[in-house]
């Protein structure tokens, strides 16, 4: 919704009171605090519907502003279910699903639609990001996941997972018409970086058939808010500073458009956040020049895509990349004391600098 302009300072008694006025605001890369059905009244005629959910190891909260609250509730339900039938193609942790056998068998015959479509879409991404972003460095994350809890790393983890990246490679990722296959042995397809924005867009278009014209959907470090037509109405969303999680770090403006988060700070395996969840194809090790990356893309699968990618790309190369795909976004540096931003991101509180 509409909010007046507000101080840059988020730590000042002015800021924290404006944010106060302005409601409930959406975190980018944070969780959302609740449970069950949430109902309040915004204003006459006006009502805010609720519900939280995990859905992809995360917490996915649904919200609608409407005037029937029995109508957005049933709108809700039916983003949940198209949401909750999507997730179950794409995750790679139940054996039973068809990428979990993709990566055990090394091909797939049949390859359902949704996951099609997201394979088809994570190539897409590859290609146009000449690789930096890569749906077979799973042989790499699996290694990582093994070193959770590891105090530091050295060079004789970075050889072996030099080792495993060299069975990372998405032109050996073949979709045609035999189905989906993995050219090499060994290689495995992982969606982490990708899925959670096409399972968001598949709950969007389920509010929009519904009728709803004003909600968000917010899945962890993957936002995406509907706003009508009224210019005047848009959604607050804060960016979670990477060095305190607990700290807002800057608010965007969010209407008809999606955004996602991607950090070091949520999902990592060594204590120093050397080894995290997204890896560089390029190097076999997660990469070091960000903290936090948020990138804005008028679908959740883009945003999602490209805040991964972004983490493997050196500042000019993200700059011209994302000003090709008109595309906004904000990174910060590997010590979150550096700030840079597209010129044409909508912030309404916090500061970067403009590239």
């Amino acid at each position: 919704m509409y909010r007046p302009s507000a101080p840059d300072d988020l730590r000042s008694p002015d800021r924290r009171r404006w944010l106060k006025q302005a409601g409930q605001l959406a975190i980018a890369g944070g969780l959302l605090a609740g449970g069950g059905w949430a109902v309040l009244k915004r204003k006459q005629n006006l009502w805010q519907v609720r519900r939280e959910r995990t859905l992809m190891q995360t917490s996915v909260a649904v919200t609608c502003l409407a005037d029937d609250v029995q109508a957005a509730g049933v709108a809700i339900e039916a983003a949940f279910a198209r949401m909750t039938a999507t997730a179950a193609q794409l995750t790679r942790f139940d054996a039973a699903s068809p990428l979990a056998r993709l990566n055990r068998d090394g091909q797939l015959a049949q390859v359902p639609a949704q996951l099609d479509a997201v394979l088809r879409q994570a190539l897409s991404l590859s290609r146009l990001t000449d690789g930096a972003f890569d749906p077979t460095v799973l042989p790499v994350l699996r290694y990582f996941e093994t070193l959770r809890g590891t105090a530091t790393t050295d060079a004789h983890e970075q050889r072996v997972a030099e080792s495993r990246d060299a069975l990372v490679g998405y032109r050996d990722l073949a979709l045609d018409a035999r189905g989906a296959r993995l050219l090499r042995p060994g290689m495995a397809v992982t969606l982490d970086g990708i899925a959670k924005g096409h399972v968001v867009d598949q709950g969007i278009a389920a509010l929009r058939g519904a009728g709803i014209e004003y909600a968000l959907i917010d899945a962890g470090g993957d936002i995406h808010a509907i706003s009508g037509n009224d210019p005047a109405r848009h959604w607050n969303v804060g960016i979670v500073d990477p060095r305190d999680v607990g700290r807002v770090a800057a608010v965007l403006q969010l209407r008809n458009a999606a955004l996602s988060t991607s950090g070091n700070y949520r999902v990592f395996f060594s204590a120093d956040r050397r080894l995290f969840h997204i890896v560089n194809p390029r190097t076999g090790w997660s990469p070091q020049s960000y903290s936090s990356v948020t990138v804005m893309a008028p679908r959740s699968v883009l945003a999602d895509g490209m805040s991964t990618a972004a983490f493997s790309l050196e500042l000019p190369r993200l700059s011209a990349l994302m000003d090709a795909q008109d595309q906004q976004w904000l990174a910060f540096s590997r010590t979150g004391e550096q700030r840079w931003r597209s010129r044409e991101l909508p912030l309404i509180a916090g500061t970067a600098e403009r590239v």
